[in-house]
């Protein structure tokens, strides 16, 4: 008796040690790792609010060490992608496109930057001395050369260099060293409330010949989007405009979720068009598949849900050949993920069944034996299992992480 009191001491002792140590453990991970998820932005950081939402936003990443390097520099290809990708600018496809002496279409920025150029947020190079058109995409980006692509983006009123130098003159001490077309971005960008200064360093410059930090350029790319939600350049808001008017296939039971954000709900039933020819004595489980949205899907308010060539990719969920009198031919496709042009694949799951719709009878149900086929260029009508949102100023299908 005193041997089995002796274990059950034992065992509340280990029990009890254990979840001292879980405990124990939680204050301390809630010390060690930011809210944020970077080792080096904690949540008191003065830009964590911008970093966290371009984080969201997937517009600025942080390093595989799981650091953000606020202090480090930003070169002007990286500059240019991010802000392209703030306004959710990056799947326009310029055909015309500027050509560089130091900047290549093989480079990972070249779409980005040539968006950058073509939406105004860049102006385009002029000859060099030596007859070199240069962009320089390695060089770090100046934080004049920043505010600038920034206010670029904006439609904004006009102002006067003299009126420029009256919005500085008191705010910044160095105003008089910034060259002359640095100075109307500056001011409207201080007018704006724009005009970021890390608050560790001295408050009353602009420093336009420095180099602007990644915390800085966060702040700034966010300050930019929030301006140009209300007002975007006319190169901009008229490609905001054109992803939202559409002509197409109305989806009746499309919904907006709030000005941006379309809802095509669980239960819609879409009509496909298949790529290939499936035949319910060939087919075989798990065999692949992909499905085309023939033309545009689109809210009743014009507005682009999912663009003609959509491509739905999925598999075989089950295939059965018919037998006379036993049983009639299954053929069933299941959905697993919708690629639009230009974006990542997203998981989209759904489901359709192939019926024949003119020999679905009592004859049919009770003298079985009949196959199913689909051919090339076919409809499949695919039901949804689940929502899929879209943001309609972008065109982008939203993952459940971004919702």
């Amino acid at each position: 008796m005193k041997l089995k009191t002796i274990y059950i001491n034992l065992l509340l002792i280990f029990i009890l040690s254990a979840l001292q140590n879980v405990y124990a453990a939680e204050p301390i991970l809630n010390v060690i790792l930011p809210s944020s998820g970077y080792i080096d932005i904690p949540d008191n950081h003065w830009a964590y609010t911008e970093i966290k939402e371009l984080q969201i936003l997937g517009v600025m990443k942080g390093y595989p060490d799981g650091n953000f390097r606020p202090d480090n520099t930003i070169t002007r290809e990286e500059f240019a992608t991010a802000a392209i990708k703030a306004l959710k600018l990056d799947d326009y496809v310029v055909i015309d496109t500027l050509k560089f002496d130091d900047f290549v279409e093989n480079d990972w920025a070249w779409d980005y930057v040539q968006n950058a150029y073509y939406f105004g947020l860049l102006t385009p190079p002029r000859m060099d001395k030596d007859g070199y058109y240069l962009f320089r995409p390695e060089d770090s980006i100046t934080r004049g050369h920043a505010f600038t692509i920034a206010v670029n983006a904006l439609k904004t009123m006009p102002i006067t260099e003299k009126k420029a130098k009256a919005v500085l003159e008191y705010a910044y001490d160095d105003f008089y060293n910034v060259p002359k077309h640095f100075l109307i971005p500056f001011a409207k960008c201080q007018l704006l409330d724009m005009l970021v200064t890390d608050p560790r360093k001295h408050l009353r410059k602009l420093d336009y010949d420095k180099p602007i930090t990644r915390a800085e350029t966060a702040v700034l790319l966010y300050n930019m989007l929030e301006e140009a939600k209300i007002n975007p350049n006319e190169k901009i808001k008229k490609a905001m405009d054109k992803k939202k008017v559409a002509q197409g296939h109305i989806l009746t039971d499309a919904y907006m979720e709030d000005d941006v954000i379309a809802v095509i709900p669980k239960g819609t039933v879409l009509p496909l068009v298949v790529t290939g020819s499936f035949a319910s004595k060939k087919a075989f489980k798990g065999e692949k598949y992909t499905a085309l949205v023939p033309k545009n899907f689109i809210h009743e308010n014009k507005y682009l849900l999912l663009p003609s060539g959509t491509k739905f990719y999925g598999h075989i969920k089950e295939a059965k050949r018919g037998i006379p009198l036993f049983r009639n031919g299954t053929l069933i496709f299941e959905n697993d993920n919708i690629v639009v042009k230009r974006q990542a694949a997203v998981r989209v799951e759904g489901v359709a069944t192939l019926k024949n719709l003119l020999t679905d009878t009592r004859f049919r149900r009770i003298f079985k034996g009949e196959n199913l086929e689909i051919d090339r260029g076919d409809f499949l009508q695919m039901e949804l299992l689940q929502d899929i949102k879209i943001d309609v100023t972008t065109g982008k299908i939203l993952k459940l992480n971004d919702l």
